[in-house]
């Protein structure tokens, strides 16, 4: 992939975290804010730069699995990517909630027992069944429900592709396609179906299918991932016939997304997530104004600053903004300075040693060949 189209995507990721964190910091929380309201709704539909990082992960995924050996390896260097700073910035976000949220505002920031699904990015409620729930676990921080999505779309992806590489694309479309289907169930048909007088024994595990199903959430938001593994389809100059199976399948999918948002606005932000794409695959000289090297940097920087910005950000708003009195609508901007400044240290001073050393462990190299002694006859 050509280092301009990097920087594109990385300028899209800038655009995803800054519209995450303005959603966090300036209308979430807002009733905790000493300003309020004071942003009303301008960033009432931030929360969809998450899907938007669906988009770049379907994309980027899509084309690491192109350019990986073999499954272990495709493993090995998500393990790389996503374990190190999952570990401090989930620790810090523990130290800093354990000594300073006297008031207990986020409990579940200071349980030392949610390490556990916010290190092994696995839904709480699997590991809070698994110990028949003897524990409640949640997320050190609740943003980290994004990476539980995006590890099943890890597996999805890699099994499908490493099975049959030439099929990846059809067969990804397919299963969206049945889980687009499958999402159609009424909810109350799968909660309630003694009203639909059906036999015994689906009246008694239909609802505990639909309660353990919801942990596997991937099926809600599979339709972003498989809209980057379009893309990439098309940057990548392979044809896609519109009335082939995977322009059918890609037209029903993407008519869908369309009909289940439900509010005009997210449709418009939808449409112009879909323009981006478009625009980098085949015009990404319209998109020259991302082309900045701080927008660039943030996007590199984009995952710890995901990790970290949370629960602490809030914190701070809530526990720092009075100080600022009239002045006090400026603390979203501070704090996502502050996210910035932290990812950037972490990723000089920690990340890159982190990711050196694991390396070293997970991809040893072969030892050198031993020279083979040949005997030489007698006579």
């Amino acid at each position: 992939m050509s280092a301009k189209r990097v920087a594109i995507l990385d300028s899209f990721r800038f655009l995803a975290i800054m519209s995450v964190m303005l959603f966090h910091f300036a209308y979430l929380w807002s009733n905790v804010y000493p300003y309020g309201r004071f942003f009303g709704d301008t960033f009432a539909y931030g929360y969809y730069g998450v899907q938007f990082f669906f988009i770049i992960s379907g994309f980027v995924i899509c084309y690491t699995l192109e350019n990986t050996s073999g499954m272990a390896s495709f493993w090995k260097n998500r393990l790389i990517r996503l374990l190190p700073p999952m570990i401090v910035c989930s620790l810090i976000t523990f130290l800093v909630f354990t000594a300073f949220d006297n008031n207990n505002f986020l409990p579940n920031s200071h349980e030392a027992k949610n390490f556990l699904p916010s290190l092994t990015f696995i839904h709480p409620g699997i590991w809070t069944m698994l110990v028949r729930q003897r524990v409640n676990f949640c997320y050190i921080d609740y943003g980290y429900w994004s990476l539980w999505v995006e590890v099943q779309f890890y597996i999805v992806a890699s099994a499908i592709f490493f099975a049959n590489p030439g099929a990846f694309f059809r067969k990804l479309i397919m299963l969206a396609l049945v889980i687009n289907a499958l999402n159609w169930i009424p909810t109350g048909f799968m909660l309630d179906p003694a009203g639909y007088h059906l036999p015994h024994f689906l009246q008694v595990s239909l609802p505990k299918i639909y309660f353990f199903t919801r942990m596997f959430d991937l099926k809600f938001y599979l339709n972003w991932f498989v809209i980057g593994a379009f893309f990439l389809r098309l940057f990548m100059k392979r044809k896609i016939k519109l009335l082939s199976l995977e322009g059918i399948g890609m037209s029903l999918l993407f008519i869908n997304q369309f009909y289940c948002i439900d509010k005009w606005q997210l449709k418009v932000i939808y449409l112009v997530m879909l323009l981006l794409f478009c625009c980098m695959v085949y015009k990404e000289s319209v998109l020259s104004f991302l082309d900045k090297p701080f927008l660039r940097r943030v996007g590199v920087l984009s995952y710890s600053i995901y990790l970290i910005h949370g629960p602490i950000g809030v914190l701070l708003i809530y526990k720092l903004g009075h100080y600022l009195g009239k002045w006090s609508p400026i603390m979203p901007l501070i704090v996502i300075f502050m996210a910035i400044g932290f990812g950037e240290l972490s990723f000089r001073l920690y990340e890159k040693r982190a990711s050196a050393f694991l390396k070293k462990i997970l991809f040893k190299p072969k030892p050198a060949a031993l020279p083979v002694d040949i005997p030489v006859s007698a006579g």
